[in-house]
Order: C-alpha cells, then structure tokens, then sequence
C-alpha cells in the first residue's frame, strides 16, 4: 500500500512538471527572457534565442542550459515574455528543470515570393490557451480567396469554454507579410 502512495506520488509530481513546461503561446516573437530567483535574475533572452528552430523553442529550463547560476541554492524560474501579433505582451513562467515547448514566430524562412494569398500560421483560442488551426483556415481557401465565420464549429473545436476567443492569423499576399487577429463570431476575408 506504502510503495502503491509513493508511485501516485512521483507520477502527480511528473505530472505537475509536464503541465508546467506546455505553455501555449501561439504565435508572436519573443521580447525578452530573464532566469533566475526573487531580485537574482539574469537577462538570458540571447541564450533562449539560440534554442529556436523554426519557429519552435524547446529546451529545458536549467543552470546548465543558461550557462549560469544567478540564484545558488535556490529554485529557479524562467520568465519569457512574447508579444503576439494584436501587441499584447504576455509572460510565461518556467519552473527550474521545467520543459520548455513553445510555437512562435521564426526569425527568418517567411520569405513567399509568390502572390498568391499562403496561410503561414492560424492560431484559435484565448487567455494564454490557443491551438494551432492553421491546416484547418487553408481548408477553407478557395480561388486564392478564404471567407470563414470565426467560431468553434469552424475552428474544430472549443480549447478553452471559459473564455472569448480569438483567431490570430500570420499570412502571405500580394508578396507581402501580413498578420490579423480575428474575434470569436465575425468574419474573416482574405485577402
């Protein structure tokens, strides 16, 4: 019975760890990162640039990731802040030996040298909990135009009841880079 409490134990703690690391920024480009514990904090926003590939950072919160100890013998939090495509500024929190997993907007590679109107990235939900709908809106491009109302039916599904959403769109037309961001029930043309 002992060893049956500490296994739901562990698996609760790695639990707890895992939803920890899976914040959900959708889109956006990183402002700025800081690591560290209370007024010990350290600017590592050029070491976490470092770990995105393709619009993707993934890596685990560590001394050993940051190269620096700026809190010793203390847990550490990563703190990254993202401003998404309407301005908002939104920070996530990272608990030391968290792993970190969050889709953003690469640096470079957005190069479309076509005219067409090209969906790049569609992101659907709100207050910090969004999905990825971005094969989801090209379905809906008919003729080098898409019309679609912005609701869960369309979107494929509801990721958060609790909250009004949005659709946060980053798309390509006339050659140009353009970005939109769609509230729940209106309608959205393209281009």
């Amino acid at each position: 019975m002992k060893q049956k409490l500490i296994g739901v134990g562990i698996g609760g703690l790695v639990l707890l760890f895992a939803l920890a690391g899976s914040a959900a920024a959708q889109g956006g480009v990183l402002v700025a990162a800081e690591y560290g514990a209370g007024n010990h904090r350290v600017d590592v926003t050029p070491q976490v640039r470092s770990y995105m590939h393709d619009g993707v950072l993934r890596f685990d919160v560590t001394d050993q990731t940051f190269g620096t100890d700026p809190a010793r013998n203390h847990v550490k939090e990563l703190f990254i802040r993202i401003r998404h495509w309407d301005g908002n500024v939104e920070e996530f929190r990272f608990p030391e030996y968290a792993h970190v997993n969050l889709e953003l907007d690469p640096d470079a590679g957005y190069e479309w040298h076509d005219r067409e109107l090209h969906i790049m990235r569609a992101y659907y939900g709100g207050a910090g909990h969004f999905v990825n709908v971005t094969e989801q809106l090209r379905s809906y491009k008919h003729g080098g135009q898409l019309f679609v109302v912005v609701d869960n039916r369309s979107m494929g599904g509801d990721p958060d009841p609790a909250v009004h959403k949005v659709l946060r769109v980053l798309y390509f037309a006339a050659g140009e880079r353009h970005q939109i961001v769609v509230p729940e029930h209106a309608e959205l043309r393209l281009p």
